[in-house]
């Protein structure tokens, strides 16, 4: 069915984060099989994106909801405590309410964080609209594990209590891994409600490609094996330790670059890791490059590599970025926390090692690096898996049976 969704993300293009990146692949793969997604970003979007405007991208409407004057913008520009986060939701609330007066949807269709659902939930019950819930990680656990204090505790059982007051109310929730759909039964969601939506990837964008030589050269990765991480630098990915670990690596005389792409919370402490460790011979820390740069930084590296910490987030969400890579034809070499290990088969189509632990992760990067063979091996493998499960047009399809299930209860519920 040709379903009219909107879709109230918390932020989206031209912001490129994993959230975003996400939310376009599947407005966009929504709209290649026949459905007709619009989008609104809450008041958030602006903070960063402070020249935003109301943009057609893909064909696709992107509306957004201004910041506001007054105690609403002080709030949100100072983050001041619950104030900030009760004008987010008024304001978001208020934007839905004036857009439904002038356009028409099947379904509200709203993506964490819980700010965005309570404002559209509270929107979709008063115009009698199903309402459908999309939850990528708990974000309450993110803010908790970067700072135990009073104030983050207090967040922590706010954010929980909101998120489980959505998904109690929405007519459907969707999880984009099942361990987070396992968490919400144990809150006493009934498991009709939930449904799974994997990450994905674009394998007409993300294709195998022969090494860029020149950039190679310019890196000075060229004659060796080279590791790589790719992606944001988050604390809970694990950059800064994967510094540590390849010095011991390098220690034990394999031959090997490491070279590091994105930018992050962790910046900081990647660079002082590589100070600390006198690796800059064999560690390369380029930052964040151009987004139609990519491919060609993943066309030099050999091996991906995904060392997350194991924390609860970690453990209850999947990453998006190996998808990538696999697609690419990459092995994968990650750490073995909940969320890498819902995506990768071990010695199918990667290789895991114990989150933290130096000692495994020198002797699976050893193997790795020096046989190509089992190199070439686990990329293909991981290719064809992407190829035919893992592809956005194919995982899109699911929300067809989502929004009939959230049209279904909603009329129950009526």
């Amino acid at each position: 069915m040709s379903y009219r969704v909107l879709h109230v993300l918390d932020h989206s293009w031209p912001v490129l984060d994993g959230y975003s990146q996400r939310s376009r692949s599947i407005i966009s793969a929504q709209a290649q099989i026949g459905m007709k997604p619009s989008v609104l970003t809450g008041p958030l979007h602006e903070t960063d994106d402070p020249a935003s405007s109301e943009v057609c991208l893909d064909g696709i409407h992107y509306w957004r909801t201004p910041c506001a004057k007054w105690i609403a913008a002080r709030a949100i520009r100072g983050r001041w405590p619950f104030l900030r986060e009760l004008a987010v939701v008024h304001l978001l609330r208020e934007r839905i309410g004036a857009l439904l007066q002038n356009e028409s949807f099947d379904v509200i269709h709203a993506h964490s964080p819980a700010l965005c659902g309570l404002a559209a939930l509270y929107a979709a019950r008063a115009r009698r609209i199903p309402f459908v819930y999309e939850i990528r990680c708990f974000w309450e656990d993110s803010h908790f594990d970067r700072e135990k204090s009073l104030n983050s505790f207090a967040r922590y059982h706010l954010g929980r209590t909101l998120e489980t007051h959505v998904v109690r109310r929405a007519d459907a929730t969707v999880g984009i891994a099942r361990s987070l759909l396992r968490e919400l039964e144990g809150r006493r969601i009934p498991p009709s409600k939930l449904f799974h939506v994997p990450n994905g990837v674009d394998n007409v964008r993300f294709v195998p490609r022969p090494r860029d030589n020149a950039l190679a050269s310019e890196l000075g990765v060229n004659g060796l094996p080279t590791l790589g991480f790719l992606g944001t630098l988050f604390r809970w990915e694990g950059v800064a330790w994967l510094v540590r670990a390849a010095s011991e690596l390098h220690r034990r005389d394999v031959p090997f670059k490491l070279l590091i792409v994105g930018d992050g919370a962790e910046s900081p402490d990647v660079r002082r890791s590589i100070r600390e460790n006198n690796a800059e011979s064999f560690v390369s820390f380029v930052g964040r490059v151009p987004h139609d740069q990519v491919e060609r930084y993943y066309s030099v590296m050999d091996v991906l590599v995904y060392p997350r910490l194991s924390i609860r987030l970690t453990e209850l969400v999947t990453p998006l970025k190996p998808l990538e890579a696999m697609a690419l034809g990459k092995p994968i070499l990650g750490s073995s926390v909940g969320g890498i290990r819902e995506l990768i088969e071990p010695e199918v189509d990667g290789v895991l090692f114990e989150p933290g632990d130096i000692e495994q992760f020198c002797l699976q990067a050893s193997r790795l690096l020096q046989q190509p063979e089992l190199r070439s091996t686990i990329g293909e493998q991981a290719r064809q898996k992407t190829a035919t499960a893992k592809d956005w047009k194919f995982v899109t399809r699911r929300y067809e049976a989502i929004y009939e299930a959230a049209i279904r209860n909603a009329g129950i519920r009526s």
